[in-house]
């Protein structure tokens, strides 16, 4: 696997200003990450002269993601919101171009919401048409976009990597990929191995996280064997590990994402920790560990 690992901010902060992104930055070079994500709700809050100097300053690659608001959901009915959805996401691939990062990835397809009723057809399409036309904005501005099933609870329309694909092909997309999260294809996939084989080609971007989304190495999920099934799909995307604490998060995010337990009062020891036990995890399916 030639991907670079890579750490996300919200493992250190969700305060990404001043010398907490500088401080997450450091962390995460010093450790012997090579990249790190920064999280955007509203990409015009984000401070892209600091994002710029923090991560050129330790040495760092960005990678950067995504989540839609229900104010800029593109799957909506309501053309003003969908319209400002699509707006939001243009000017997320316009702030990656910016700052030299290669994508936008994560919930860029519709709102990071609890839905009450699936999604339908005409949503579907809907969303097909506007990700046709960031598509070719993203090919214009030379980064590409990503879309990251996420569990049933976090979203609608893209829960596994199949519905991902799916909406690729119906948008015709060439600047387009799936985004992977273990967290959440531990929920919704019935068999991760042959969901990864089935979808390889388009398979851009990981999230590693475990069953728990707490200290990586604390749950259930089987790391050696997904590396061993991306290994035998040839995947040579990067890797960056979600592990989060209600420790070192808003009270805004902790109820988004449902995270009620503190899974660790110290960032720098639980991202070594992830940063080991995913070496570990790699180098085992390299020597050949078995596959789900």
């Amino acid at each position: 696997m030639a991907g670079k690992l890579g750490i996300h901010s919200l493992v250190f902060t969700d305060d990404w200003s001043g010398e907490k992104a500088a401080h997450s930055c450091r962390a995460a070079a010093e450790i012997g990450f090579e990249l790190i994500e920064v999280l955007m709700f509203d990409p015009e809050a984000l401070d892209v002269a600091l994002t710029r100097k923090v991560v050129n300053d330790a040495g760092l690659e960005l990678r950067l993601g995504m989540a839609l608001g229900p104010e800029a959901d593109i799957s909506s009915a309501d053309s003003s919101i969908a319209e400002r959805g699509e707006k939001t996401v243009k000017r997320a691939l316009e702030i990656a171009s910016e700052l030299g990062a290669p994508a936008v990835s994560g919930i860029t397809y519709a709102a990071f919401a609890n839905y009450g009723a699936p999604a339908t057809v005409q949503a579907r399409q809907r969303v097909a048409e506007r990700l046709s036309r960031l598509d070719r904005r993203a090919g214009e501005l030379g980064v590409r976009l990503g879309l990251e099933p996420v569990n049933r609870y976090e979203s609608y329309l893209v829960n596994t990597l199949d519905e991902a694909a799916s909406l690729i092909h119906a948008s015709g997309g060439a600047n387009l990929f799936i985004h992977m999260d273990t967290f959440h294809m531990n929920i919704e996939e019935g068999d991760i191995a042959a969901a990864i084989q089935r979808n390889a080609p388009l398979l851009g971007y990981a999230h590693v996280a475990d069953s728990n989304r707490g200290i990586l190495g604390g749950g259930h999920f089987d790391l050696t064997s997904y590396f061993g099934a991306l290994e035998s799909a040839g995947y040579k995307g990067d890797f960056t590990v979600e592990a989060f604490s209600s420790k070192v998060l808003s009270d805004a995010l902790v109820a988004g994402i449902r995270l009620w337990r503190e899974a660790w009062d110290d960032s720098l020891v639980a991202a070594r920790l992830a940063f080991d036990v995913i070496r570990v995890a790699q180098e085992k399916a390299r020597v050949g560990c078995k596959v789900w």
